[in-house]
């Protein structure tokens, strides 16, 4: 699991943003996936590591909206919340750069 998942995971249990029954995993293959209350989850993003909504998008299908969250240190998380209100810690990591900033990307 990703450390970033499993620090923000045990500090939102520390802290109480979420319960045990909220940190199931969303199916038995999704072990990175953790839900709750997306208040919640965003309180905690920019308590703890200072991150900010940077992107947001509609799924194809029209079922769920994804959004990334980025610091100026450079960690991102990347949320999902579908349609029945539920939102999940689909990815997070480290090094997080805005394209524009990318050298080798050619300036539009």
């Amino acid at each position: 699991m990703n450390r970033k998942i499993q620090r923000i995971v045990i500090g939102c249990m520390g802290w109480g943003a979420l319960t045990a029954a909220a940190m199931a995993p969303v199916s038995a293959g999704a072990t990175n996936r953790y839900c709750g209350e997306r208040a919640k989850l965003v309180k905690f993003l920019q308590g703890k590591y200072s991150e900010r909504p940077r992107a947001v998008g509609v799924s194809g299908s029209g079922k769920a909206v994804m959004e990334v969250y980025t610091s100026e240190k450079g960690s991102w998380t990347l949320l999902m919340t579908m349609t029945n209100g539920k939102t999940c810690i689909m990815a997070a990591g480290h090094s997080w750069e805005d394209s524009d900033k990318l050298a080798y990307l050619p300036k539009s």
